[in-house]
């Protein structure tokens, strides 16, 4: 792996980890699940999430060229039941806009660490989605 991908790839792990403890320290909490969703993870290699062109885009609607709104993260919200058109799976972005992502690119979400670990999409209590994970 090039220095430049290890770096952009600590960067990107560095902003996510300050971006938890700043949250950890306003007392960001779950409010309650969000109904009609579920977690899915990324379907892509160790390798490929460390390098940011790897990592798939929000797309505003369900074809391959239509307006790039953002990217994944790790870990997507998705309509329950799956929501699929042409090839692609209705998301919900961490900003709380609706999206979408290649279907191919998803699998469902698994803690190979924890299996007894869930992923709960819910509100939280600063007024966007995020994650709970009980076990």
């Amino acid at each position: 792996m090039n220095s430049k991908v290890f770096l952009s790839g600590l960067l990107a792990v560095s902003l996510m980890a300050s971006g938890v403890c700043q949250a950890q320290s306003q007392g960001l909490r779950a409010l309650q699940p969000l109904p009609g969703y579920s977690c899915m993870s990324l379907n892509i290699t160790q390798d490929q999430v460390m390098d940011f062109s790897a990592i798939p885009p929000v797309l505003a609607a369900p074809r391959p060229d239509a307006p790039k709104i953002g990217t994944t993260s790790s870990v997507v919200i998705v309509a329950d039941p799956v929501h699929a058109e042409n090839g692609f799976v209705s998301m919900l972005m961490l900003d709380g806009r609706p999206g979408w992502v290649q279907a191919v690119k998803l699998r469902p979400y698994r803690n190979a660490s924890h299996p007894n670990v869930r992923c709960v999409p819910s509100m939280m209590s600063n007024g966007k989605p995020g994650f709970v994970f009980p076990q």
